[in-house]
């Protein structure tokens, strides 16, 4: 099969490699979407994933949909032919943290795409059954690669235990922004301020009726803003004291982007004296279904959220398109 493989930082090809078998328990996924995420951007351009580096030339991709392609000895299902999204993020339940209902922080956890686990950017790859859940009819492939962000908006969002009523602010209104925005607007909460730096993207939160939506976490401190929970998303290093500084006293800040560089400062007298309960969002958690559902229901419309589409030739131009940042698009969508 066709794979885009990264041999070196900023060096992807597209080789011959053998495809893979579904083993016991796992089912054989043929890829027909995937959407580069700013962690594939990382090791694409700095050849490592936060000081981890491939072993190999890796393929890379963690969010994806396509068709099953075979069933391994023991799967039931889904069938060969049926449109799937997967969730990426592969636990073994059997250690403490499974068993606890932490599957999210397996001690054994198999990532695709995070080194030295090959991942999606190819026309095929194996995957548990566990991890496949069959698209809605009308949801198109590129929908179900961006699946595996809702489920990252969906564990954001139960962690932050938001109530009626309460105020939010939203820092960053790329996919990952863009997807707690959506499953917040679909619980009902209304009273949402969002910060976002590129003027292209502040449209779509104001389609949403996020209200006010500004360039500048300034712009809402200088109207005395406040929220009762703030969720980091832009993955700034600057935007975790950003965070702080738009909480509310006993209030909550959900970190849910990745920083960048890993290192942040911030000035520890806001969270102190404020008396602030910060949370650090990790992936997702059990979510497949539940997005499932709120696209199925029409609750959700990830169709919205702009992207473009390339082949896997071109999977060097979609890297470049991500660190873009362009207005007009939130995910380079790779099709094998």
């Amino acid at each position: 099969m066709k794979a885009a493989r990264l041999h070196a930082a900023g060096d992807v090809r597209i080789d011959e490699v053998p495809t893979p078998q579904a083993g016991p328990g796992e089912v054989l996924v043929r890829v027909r979407a995937v959407a580069i995420c700013p962690s594939d951007l990382r090791l694409f351009e700095e050849g490592h994933a936060s000081g981890v580096v491939p072993d190999h030339p890796m393929i890379q991709g963690h969010e994806f949909a396509g068709e099953v392609a075979a069933q391994g000895e023991g799967v039931a299902g889904p069938a060969v032919g049926t449109r799937v999204a997967v969730e990426p993020s592969w636990h073994c339940a059997e250690c403490d943290l499974c068993l606890s209902g932490h599957e999210n922080l397996c001690r054994n956890i198999v990532f695709p795409s995070f080194p030295q686990r090959d991942g999606a950017l190819a026309e095929y790859i194996a995957c548990p059954a566990f991890s496949v859940h069959e698209l809605p009819a009308d949801a198109s492939f590129a929908e179900g690669a961006l699946i595996e962000p809702l489920g990252v908006g969906i564990h954001a969002v139960r962690l932050a235990e938001v109530k009626p009523g309460q105020r939010v602010a939203l820092l960053g209104a790329g996919t990952i922004g863009m997807c707690v925005l959506l499953v917040l607007h679909a619980q009902g909460v209304g009273e949402i301020a969002v910060v976002e730096p590129i003027a292209g993207r502040r449209a779509w939160p104001q389609e949403l009726g996020a209200k006010p939506v500004v360039a500048g976490h300034e712009q809402l401190l200088a109207a005395d803003f406040e929220a009762d929970v703030v969720f980091e998303c832009s993955g700034d290093s600057a935007a975790f004291d950003q965070a702080l500084r738009l909480a509310r006293p006993a209030g909550r800040v959900v970190i849910v982007g990745i920083p960048h560089p890993d290192e942040v400062c911030f000035d520890s007298t806001t969270p102190r004296r404020r008396e602030l309960t910060v949370i650090f969002s990790r992936r997702s958690r059990d979510t497949l279904a539940e997005a499932i559902e709120l696209i199925g229901s029409g609750r959700i419309d990830l169709s919205a959220l702009p992207v473009r589409e390339f082949t896997l030739e071109q999977t060097a131009e979609a890297m470049a398109a991500t660190a873009a940042r362009p207005g007009d698009m939130l995910r380079a969508i790779v099709e094998p």
